[in-house]
């Protein structure tokens, strides 16, 4: 009884240890994809380029990390997760560490565009599916914790990203985020090899003779076929259109409405949002281990609800008249959106066997990524005909449509189930 405890113990930390390595990449993630947007107005100056050009760079990194992710799903299926892991932190890094060289629009579309939406592409799906291979009755929590690097790496990214930029140049930044992201690549490669990775309860391979093809159709087949999944690749692709947009040219227009730096206009732009996002993400990942673990169909109408609530306070962001009003509105809105956040990938593993669940969670980041895709460009376009405000406008209507379909959806289908669950 005695070993018995002390192996579940020692799991236990196992298990904490590789939320901590994944964290610190996820940071590195989501702070190198910050990094473009608080550098914008810099980059757009030094090449003359317009806004629509810039909006297609954004455009390009979505298009490709939509494109690739189906791929990391089937490897991070198929392979060793830990390994995928690496190979998105070694790719995305050189990546941003070449967009520092940028010598034109063709070279930004190459280097940040197609060689780093590449390498972030391969993360999400493998990394979760990690987290919760070394997680079952603290998933929601470990999942919801893993989540914060993505915070706090936009709010520190944007910081950092910016104050290097007012110094040092904009090429610095991103020369900067690509050095530490190779080198953390190299420390996770160390580690990994002394953690071990837990017996699954479910296969985590392929079914013997099925080819990677055949793996990546079964997990669409199994989006498309299964309505809890379908509604929440609309619902994703409804947040990440929103998010895509949002942090693609709120420093941009802080920068240019109210007249802030680059390193204040970046840290506004994600600081408030995201320290609220905090609180609801763990709120939300606590609660929902406690009541929504038998209640998938709950847990889904939630996220929903979400996407409305948060759609007035993305409109607010764009029309209010001071910052206090946009920094308020864009605080509440990464309050509602952190209890979204908290059960995203959980909703994704109450439908999924864990064999199949990378390649089915690839499946609904790529969709939401190619949607969102549109994001960057029409913001851009807007901007350049009607304002700043009406590319705001845009994204509040987006959330707010995306979570009616998937609240209308599960309400009605918990009530033809008659088992409102």
């Amino acid at each position: 009884m005695m070993h018995h405890d002390q192996q579940t113990k020692a799991s236990s930390i196992r298990g904490w240890e590789v939320v901590a390595l994944l964290w610190v990449a996820f940071f590195l993630n989501q702070g190198d994809r910050q990094i473009f947007g608080v550098t914008l107005s810099l980059i757009r100056s030094e090449f003359g380029l317009s806004d629509l050009q810039m909006g297609l760079i954004a455009t390009t990194f979505s298009v490709v990390f939509g494109l690739a992710v189906p791929v990391a799903g089937v490897l991070g299926d198929r392979g060793r997760r830990e390994r995928v892991v690496i190979a998105s932190l070694l790719v995305f890094s050189l990546g941003t560490l070449l967009t520092g060289q940028a010598v034109g629009l063709l070279s930004l579309l190459v280097f940040r565009g197609i060689a780093t939406g590449m390498g972030e592409a391969l993360y999400a799906p493998a990394a979760n599916t990690l987290i919760a291979q070394h997680h079952t009755q603290t998933r929601t929590r470990a999942l919801a914790l893993h989540q914060t690097a993505n915070y706090t790496g936009v709010v520190l990214g944007s910081l950092f990203a910016g104050w290097i930029a007012d110094k040092y140049g904009w090429r610095m930044s991103f020369v900067t985020f690509g050095v530490i992201g190779l080198a953390w690549a190299g420390v996770i490669a160390l580690r990994v090899r002394r953690l071990g990775t837990p017996a699954p309860r479910e296969r985590s391979h392929a079914p013997e003779g099925e080819s990677a093809f055949a793996s990546s159709l079964a997990g669409l087949r199994l989006v498309l076929s299964t309505p809890a999944l379908l509604v929440q690749a609309i619902g994703f692709s409804g947040l990440v259109f929103v998010l895509v947009g949002y942090l693609t040219w709120m420093p941009t227009i802080l920068t240019e409405r109210f007249g802030l730096s680059l390193a204040k206009a970046g840290f506004e732009a994600v600081f408030l949002h995201h320290l609220l996002g905090y609180g609801g993400l763990l709120a939300a990942g606590w609660a929902s281990d406690r009541w929504l673990t038998r209640r998938p169909k709950g847990r889904l109408m939630l996220m929903g609800l979400a996407l409305m609530l948060a759609a007035p306070w993305i409109w607010l962001s764009g029309h209010g008249g001071s910052e206090s009003v946009v920094y308020l509105s864009l605080g509440i809105f990464g309050l509602i959106r952190g209890v979204y956040d908290a059960n995203l990938y959980a909703a994704i593993f109450d439908h999924v066997p864990d064999r199949q669940r990378a390649t089915v969670t690839s499946w609904i980041v790529a969709f939401a990524y190619v949607v969102a895709a549109i994001a960057p460009t029409a913001m851009g376009a807007l901007k350049q005909d009607y304002g700043v405000a009406a590319g705001m406008t845009l994204l509040a209507i987006v959330a707010a449509v995306s979570g009616l379909v998937m609240f209308a959806t599960m309400l009605l289908h918990a009530r033809n189930a008659g088992d409102g669950k």
